[in-house]
């Protein structure tokens, strides 16, 4: 992947995201490459700036710090399309900057993740206890990583990552998404979970936004045509998707009901672009 340096006019951008009111987006592109990632659809990531190459936005802490000066959210959302915690952060620490500035002005912030990289980052996302870590884990074995996710973490690098971010007492939500039909599995995910964990978002594959045709190619080329028509069948009509959906449901009532987690329920609107009203916060 080809890194380049860029600056950016603005760090801060407002936000209909119920999750915050506005959203740091640290780089421009992403090094994990998930053939299932929303953000491709993004219209400033498009044309071959997400998966060609990743922009490292290397005045973001500058300007963070400038636009704070009269600015002042009341939460931030880091990573909305892109991974903080990407590989080059390791070399260029924008992210860390990031959070030692909204640390210093008093802003909270919740952080999209998978990364085990954040294990770096964590005394200082602790030193607010208002800061918020979802992290995503939506497939429970690393046949399903290394076919959709190219160069992501492995599953045990998230299951001791986060053991840690519990460990340190930041508040911690099991992002589930995409979760994606036949791929992912709710019982095998909650069983890998570490001791700890009471929160658990699952948030189904949004096939409008989900790089589809790519995902499906990826399923077959790794798993066959079978499980790729599987995934089709639940997309073929919305009453099909529903369906699914209501059944998912009933699997995520009984977990709850036997292990006391508490849980979230997203179901984006079928073959339809993403919504800013989606309820992330009302538990189901």
């Amino acid at each position: 992947m080809d890194i380049k340096l860029i600056t950016t006019q603005k760090v801060l951008s407002p936000t209909q995201i119920s999750l915050a009111d506005y959203v740091i987006n640290p780089y421009r592109g992403c090094e994990f490459g998930c053939s299932y990632c929303y953000a491709q659809e993004n219209k400033n990531l498009k044309n071959g700036k997400f998966c060609g190459c990743l922009g490292v936005k290397i005045n973001a802490p500058a300007m963070l710090e400038k636009e704070l000066r009269y600015t002042r959210p009341a939460r931030v959302l880091l990573g909305s399309t892109t991974e903080c915690f990407q590989y080059q952060e390791s070399k260029y620490k924008i992210t860390e900057q990031i959070l030692s500035i909204l640390n210093s002005f008093g802003v909270p912030c919740t952080i999209l993740t998978k990364s085990h990289l954040i294990k770096k980052c964590l005394r200082l996302i602790a030193q607010n206890k208002e800061n918020k870590i979802y992290f995503t884990f939506n497939v429970s074995r690393d046949a399903a990583v290394s076919a959709l996710e190219k160069r992501s973490p492995s599953i045990q690098e998230r299951l001791d990552t986060i053991a840690m971010i519990l460990a340190h007492g930041i508040d911690l939500r099991i992002h589930m998404g995409p979760f994606i039909p036949h791929i992912s599995n709710l019982a095998e995910i909650i069983a890998l979970l570490p001791n700890g964990t009471t929160k658990i978002e699952v948030e189904l594959y949004h096939k409008a936004m989900g790089n589809f045709s790519t995902l499906l190619k990826k399923v077959e080329e790794n798993f066959g045509a079978a499980l790729k028509e599987k995934i089709e069948t639940v997309y073929a009509a919305k009453e099909d998707y529903l369906r699914y959906a209501h059944t998912l449901k009933e699997e995520i009532e009984r977990i709850k009901k036997e292990s006391g987690l508490t849980f979230f329920y997203v179901v984006p609107e079928f073959n339809a672009f993403y919504s800013p009203n989606v309820n992330y916060e009302t538990p189901l």
